[in-house]
């Protein structure tokens, strides 16, 4: 019994820290406070050695998912700067196309919200637009590919005219 609890105090793998995460967040529906479980996974990973330097499929769709889940938590808390940098965060473990898209697709959701100049919010769009053009034009199917190019064309044309 003792052994239990001390887990449960204190994770000894990141799955075993995202798995009190979750009930934590099951327990209570308070944004902050699934904010703070979820970065209790961050850094258990940053502060744990063997975690920190192993690279896995395991470890990263994890630490997926808690920026993730900290991202959506800052998007409903209407602070899109942190929900962004979280994004950002996520998509840097994200290892498939088939997890950067959405992603993508939520962060340029968040950049039309955030407290930014016309010329800053057209760079952040086209960035996002560059990496959501690579990823559709591997897709059998165009409709993406012309939405996020038309987006980007649309961007370009606003970027060149708040510049002048």
């Amino acid at each position: 019994m003792k052994v239990e609890e001390h887990t449960k105090a204190h994770p000894q793998t990141i799955m075993q820290a995202f798995q009190q995460a979750n009930d934590m967040v099951a327990e209570s529906k308070n944004l902050d406070e699934m904010i703070r479980a979820y970065d209790k996974v961050i850094n258990f990973c940053a502060g744990t050695p063997a975690c920190r330097m192993e690279r896995s499929t395991k470890r990263d769709v994890l630490l997926f998912w808690a920026y993730q889940n900290i991202a959506r938590a800052y998007v409903k808390k209407k602070m899109p700067s942190a929900a962004f940098a979280y994004y950002e965060q996520a998509l840097a473990v994200a290892h498939s196309d088939r997890q950067k898209a959405p992603l993508l697709e939520k962060m340029l959701e968040v950049v039309g919200s955030e407290d930014l100049s016309v010329a800053d919010r057209c760079r952040k769009i086209l960035k996002l637009a560059n990496q959501l053009v690579d990823i559709y034009r591997k897709q059998p199917d165009n409709s993406d590919l012309h939405r996020i190019n038309t987006l980007a064309q649309n961007t370009l044309e606003l970027l060149k005219k708040s510049q002048n």
